[in-house]
């Protein structure tokens, strides 16, 4: 999930975070291993291990205060996967986006994050790369895939089941790779002089690509409310606190500037019939 208070990084008029379309050709991208432990304060901790870009309505992004009174603390987090850059050779952090449609009008499920009342967006998060030291044996062997890490992320942030409350839109969509990648481009968001945990860690910043689900809940449809858990699952904390369904357009009309790009990307891609 996006963080609220953002992991190493607070909100200031200084620096900006830049949003550009992928042009290199996906499959000329590869996975690497980042880094599994991350030295924190407790506050750190609480933000949870999904935590991607923090984005704001109305601010910019800037390094978090360090200050504090208690001594920081090493908290694990499971390795996130990464694409390379093969011209620069950059390190990106890998991250999804869920997109969940109402089939009868293509409305996009939404929700309102927590602590920032009247941003509203979809459920995104990082993706798991494998972890020798999981509990889960199949998360030691395998890494996770774009849509399992969209699927566990709108669990998560919204507690919709695949299989139950939704499923993929476009079954063939497994992973990165030029076949797979027939949906809204892949966006990145720099972090390069903001001194985040990403940046510490030698990110340039991170991908997003968007996962389509379609509604298969029949309440759901009707009212989210009743169906969605806003409470935080598998040990996450609470994103939103609120959820409806929204025309694609209003959610770019309204959606802060600086996380305007990738649902503009949708809302394109949308338009052309899905």
């Amino acid at each position: 999930p996006c963080t609220h208070q953002s992991d190493d990084m607070r909100l200031s008029a200084s620096s900006t975070t830049l949003l550009v379309a992928l042009r290199t050709p996906l499959c000329y991208r590869v996975d690497a291993f980042a880094s599994s432990r991350i030295t924190s304060s407790p506050a750190r901790h609480q933000f949870g291990r999904h935590s991607s870009l923090p984005l704001h309505i109305g601010h910019n992004l800037a390094m978090a205060s360090s200050s504090s009174n208690t001594e920081p603390t090493e908290e694990r987090y499971p390795p996130s996967r990464v694409v390379i850059d093969p011209n620069t050779n950059e390190k990106w952090r890998l991250c999804v986006a869920a997109a969940v449609l109402r089939p009868s009008d293509n409305a996009l499920l939404i929700g309102e994050r927590f602590g920032v009342p009247g941003s509203w967006q979809c459920p995104q998060g990082g993706v798991d790369d494998k972890d020798p030291e999981s509990n889960d044996q199949g998360r030691r062997r395998k890494a996770e895939t774009l849509r399992e890490a969209a699927a566990r992320e709108l669990y998560e942030e919204m507690g919709l089941k695949l299989g139950k409350h939704v499923r993929y839109l476009h079954g063939d969509q497994d992973d990165i790779s030029d076949e797979a990648n027939v949906g809204p481009k892949p966006y990145r968001y720099t972090t390069k002089g903001t001194g985040s945990w990403l940046e510490k860690q030698g990110f340039a910043g991170q991908e997003l690509h968007w996962v389509l689900f379609e509604c298969m809940s029949e309440e759901c449809a009707r009212d989210p409310k009743k169906v969605c858990d806003l409470s935080g699952l598998n040990g996450e904390r609470q994103e939103f606190t609120g959820v409806k369904w929204s025309d694609v357009q209003r959610v770019l009309d309204e959606i802060w500037e600086n996380k305007r790009a990738p649902y503009k990307s949708l809302a394109e891609f949308l338009g052309q019939g899905r």
